[in-house]
């Protein structure tokens, strides 16, 4: 994003054309300010010549597998750096488009997140809600409907602490996930779970009114993607005035 790239009509007219079509939208600011329009998605802040963080690339890679393997990759490479023959495009027969690959639904503990996958893909998110809570009770041993303790977050079994962020991420265009509200709790300090830090990180992901003078009800959260900020979810618990001290415990996991 640019002050002139704003201006443009047709970038705007591209713009409007992907939110009607719910497509991926991944914004990167390079210079200005961000743009109105993609205010509700997660920036990816690349001014001054710096690159986007690493989660924005991984982000990227779970929607656009390799479409080139490594040997067909090097292959063309010869030819472009070959000035005997000078490059040219490479043809349908030597790039095989391939399938793109299935998620990753590995546990430590044999849990299985089939139905949480089906829940984010179908965009049924507080559904997803309630089923990540679901197996992550039952991944520390837990039945639904008990509580976490801190040390069970803080060392929460990192491939399943994996695969449940991952499906986050992909399924919301990398809106919604763990990884994405540690990384906000990160810029408001890393603050525990009361005090203005914390209450500034409960009004960037939307859990807390924009003067955090109240927590939101569970059902006025949005829970859209295309319009809630960034990390609205997943939550820990159906009440945001309670979920502090779970997710400080979470967010300071160290595979996170």
């Amino acid at each position: 994003m640019t002050p002139r790239s704003e201006e443009s009509h047709w970038v705007q007219c591209e713009l409007s054309l992907a939110l009607e079509l719910k497509k991926p939208i991944y914004p990167i600011l390079l210079e200005g300010r961000r743009w109105l329009a993609v205010a509700a998605l997660q920036t990816a802040d690349a001014t001054n010549g710096k690159l986007p963080p690493a989660r924005f690339f991984n982000t990227l890679r779970t929607h656009f597998p390799a479409s080139v393997d490594i040997a067909q990759t090097l292959q063309l490479q010869d030819v472009a750096t070959d000035t005997s023959v000078g490059w040219a495009p490479p043809t349908s027969q030597s790039v095989v488009p391939q399938a793109a690959p299935e998620d990753d639904l590995s546990s430590e503990k044999g849990i299985d997140y089939r139905n949480l996958r089906d829940l984010l893909r179908d965009g049924k998110w507080r559904e997803a809600d309630e089923e990540t809570h679901n197996t992550m009770i039952k991944a520390v041993g837990k039945k639904p409907g008990n509580y976490f303790t801190s040390d069970e977050l803080r060392n929460f079994p990192y491939i399943d602490l994996l695969t449940i962020d991952h499906l986050w991420v992909k399924y919301s265009n990398g809106q919604f996930g763990f990884s994405v509200q540690k990384q906000i709790w990160q810029e408001c300090g890393s603050p525990a779970s009361n005090g203005t830090a914390w209450d500034k990180f409960c009004v960037e992901v939307g859990w807390q009114d924009a003067k955090a003078g109240r927590y939101f009800r569970y059902e006025e959260l949005k829970a859209n993607p295309l319009h809630s900020p960034a990390g609205e979810f997943p939550i820990l618990s159906v009440s945001l005035v309670f979920v502090g001290n779970e997710l400080v415990s979470l967010l300071s996991h160290p595979d996170l």
